[in-house]
């Protein structure tokens, strides 16, 4: 989706993009370019404690697998078990 609008700048030279950045932004990269251009890249913070899954490439890898299956219907029964072999950790 594009859109154009024509924000104001207040007294102190800000913008407000509450009502026209998606919901799940908390932050922004910008660029400006040498002909005055800003450019604001949107991100989304995610928890340290899930930081790992964004560094692991396989457990990555893994969980798309696992929701691309689960969105084409791909699922199946765990085994019984399955559980009670997995030991409570504190991760």
């Amino acid at each position: 989706m594009s859109l154009a609008r024509n924000l104001k700048l207040d007294n102190k030279k800000r913008i407000t993009l509450g009502k026209i950045a998606d919901k799940n932004v908390t932050s922004y990269d910008v660029e400006v370019k040498e002909n005055g251009v800003i450019i604001l890249y949107p991100k989304v913070e995610i928890p340290a404690e899930e930081l790992w899954l964004f560094q692991n490439k396989s457990a990555l890898e893994s969980v798309k697998r696992g929701l691309e299956d689960a969105e084409n219907g791909n699922i199946g029964n765990i085994e019984d078990g399955f559980w009670s072999d997995i030991e409570d950790s504190d991760v």
